[in-house]
């Protein structure tokens, strides 16, 4: 087999490659470590790649044109909004992502930002701090969480995890919208699909969204939907900041058209300081770690390793992320099961979660 030739664009050109290596140590592969600090640097970096690995930015129509030999172009996170999916569909080029590698990690940001809601955990932390008065009643009305409906916006990976946790695991009334996922899923998850998102925001108490950025879900939660929502709803976003419009939001929260939220995502990242949403006591705020964890940063290697390694072999990743690309490309096997050759512990991972 010719030597195939790896571009990995991150934030480092010494990486030892760890998982990449031994996820392809089968393949004659030449890994090439690249830190473009410009759109032409990239350019550069991606010509004659057979796979393109992406721990950062610069996937624009430009980079992607620019890399005519390339089989695939694979992220290290869940979210691949920053890559111009369907130049890369126009030259032949399979996408892929991270899917699965924090599910539990981003699953449990929303769970924690739904149950400290719920308790008022980090404004009565923040009050007793500033304070040191002794006013429980402020925090009132606290429902209990098991009587009250959770809406879920996306059914994919991180869905069901929610669904699991909060669903089963605290009771509440669960119900999905997502106008993609098959009846039976709902079913064997035991949550009620809707098929009017603004059917989900009328009977929800918390709606937690968690969908791709892409044109169909930009803005996709704004002023009408905050305008169905129960003025004691709570509002939770762990996936990307431009699903929702955000100064709808922040009018909704000031006029008390809802209760609260919780976001570990904002539009503008990193979030200006002069944002109203980090001056209100109603909102409890991340800076967009929702899919960090030791075990997210190992299994990102090894799963976007896994996906360009099953394209170089000729097999169909188990990730791709544009399916309408197959009509460019030569029947290829449907990729097996990876046996997971290694773990790793405690690295760090920059770029997009």
């Amino acid at each position: 087999m010719a030597k195939q030739r790896v571009v990995v664009l991150g934030p480092d050109t010494d990486d030892p490659l760890t998982h990449e290596r031994a996820e392809m140590a089968d393949l004659d592969i030449e890994f090439v470590q690249e830190s473009p600090q410009s759109e032409g640097e990239a350019i550069e970096a991606v010509r004659g790649a057979d796979a393109i690995m992406m721990r950062g930015g610069w996937g624009t129509e430009q980079v992607i044109r620019a890399a005519e030999d390339a089989q695939v172009l694979a992220v290290y996170s869940h979210g691949f909004n920053h890559i111009d999916v369907e130049t890369a569909t126009e030259m032949g080029i399979i996408v892929t992502n991270g899917a699965g590698m924090c599910a539990e990690e981003v699953s449990n940001q929303a769970v924690t930002m739904a149950l400290a809601l719920n308790r008022q955990v980090v404004q009565s932390t923040n009050h007793l701090r500033a304070t040191g008065t002794w006013e429980p009643s402020q925090y009132l009305p606290i429902e209990p969480i098991d009587e009250q409906t959770l809406g879920i916006v996306g059914f994919g990976n991180i869905g069901r995890q929610v669904s699991r946790k909060l669903g089963q695991g605290w009771r509440m009334e669960t119900l999905v919208y997502d106008p993609y996922i098959e009846p039976w899923i709902t079913k064997e998850h035991n949550v009620e699909q809707v098929f009017d998102i603004n059917d989900l925001c009328e009977r929800s108490d918390y709606i937690i969204v968690v969908v791709p950025l892409n044109t169909e879900t930009f803005h996709m939660i704004g002023e009408e939907q905050f305008n169905r929502m129960k003025p004691s709803a709570y509002f939770i976003n762990v996936c990307r900041g431009s699903v929702t419009d955000e100064p709808a939001l922040i009018e909704a929260l000031r006029s008390g058209k809802i209760r609260g939220a919780g976001l570990d995502v904002f539009e503008q990242e990193p979030v200006d300081p002069g944002n109203p949403l980090l001056q209100m006591e109603n909102v409890i705020t991340a800076p967009h770690i929702a899919g960090q964890s030791t075990r997210s940063a190992w299994l990102s290697r090894q799963r976007a390793s896994q996906q360009v390694a099953a394209v170089l072999r000729g097999e169909w990743p188990s990730a791709g992320q544009n399916p309408e690309v197959a009509s460019k490309l030569d029947q290829k096997r449907r990729m097996p099961g990876s046996d997971g050759k290694i773990t790793g512990h405690g690295e760090k991972v920059t770029g997009y979660a």
